[in-house]
């Protein structure tokens, strides 16, 4: 499951070994409360805070937002549209699993997940 930013924060932030209130004054806030906030999910950060918490901490937009599994994902369909496009056998399989009912479909992720654990 995806981390929400402020999970991510946190993350970050522990990994820095720094405290709430040394986190909130290298960002400028008069209070550690607001990133103890922004941690819980309770306050949402405009996109412009997003970027000043990764220079600050370190890292990235896309470490902070989660992007990178997307990414992973992105390179996971891509290698999968080339396999398909090169391999017969493949796209044999992928267009049998297309022609599945759902239910069936459900049963499928299953045995791969199982599979692949």
């Amino acid at each position: 499951m995806s981390k929400n930013i402020g999970e991510k924060i946190k993350i970050r932030r522990n990994e820095l070994g720094w405290t709430l209130r040394e986190l909130a004054d290298r960002m400028g806030y008069a209070n550690h409360s607001t990133v103890a906030r922004i941690e819980s999910g309770k306050v949402d950060i405009p996109q412009s805070k997003v970027v000043k918490f990764a220079e600050v901490m370190g890292t990235t937009v896309a470490f902070l937002m989660d992007w990178e599994k997307v990414q992973k994902n992105n390179d996971v369909m891509a290698d999968i549209i080339i396999r398909m496009r090169t391999d017969e056998d493949f796209l044999s399989v992928v267009e049998s699993l297309y022609k599945l009912d759902s239910e069936k479909i459900v049963g499928v992720k299953q045995m791969l997940s199982a599979f692949l654990k």
